[in-house]
């Protein structure tokens, strides 16, 4: 019997990437998105920078162990991410409360803002 994925663990983040990749319907919506850093700020999981391809797919998921300022960076405690995951709050709250810091582009945010919550859709289905 398989163990349950400890979240946001790399092996976590691993099938974040291979779930992600399934959901069609989803990653059509994050298409040309680039690459985006999910950052721990208390160092309670594991940061990852994250790349979308043309489609919409996760091409390439990168641990990290210091931010590129030069990317867009979400921002938050452990806490407030699985409150995120949960979906107990959704992003665009979460970002203008201050519970997710957002670091970039304006761009990102107007054109793919509405949509970030289906980064939480995805991770309830891993396991």
């Amino acid at each position: 019997m398989n163990q349950p994925l400890t979240r946001f663990s790399q092996e976590w983040w691993s099938a974040y990437q291979t779930t992600w990749n399934e959901q069609e319907n989803l990653a059509k919506k994050f298409a040309k998105l680039g690459k985006v850093i999910l950052w721990f700020s208390d160092h309670q999981g594991v940061s990852v920078c994250s790349e979308w391809d043309d489609q919409g797919q996760i091409v390439s998921l990168e641990l990290i162990e210091e931010m590129d300022e030069s990317l867009p960076i979400f921002s938050a405690t452990r806490e407030n991410w699985d409150r995120f995951v949960n979906q107990e709050i959704g992003a665009v709250k979460a970002v203008m409360t201050g519970l997710i810091d957002y670091r970039g582009s304006m761009t990102i945010i107007v054109k793919y803002g509405r949509h970030f919550d289906c980064l939480a859709e995805v991770a309830q289905k891993v396991n």
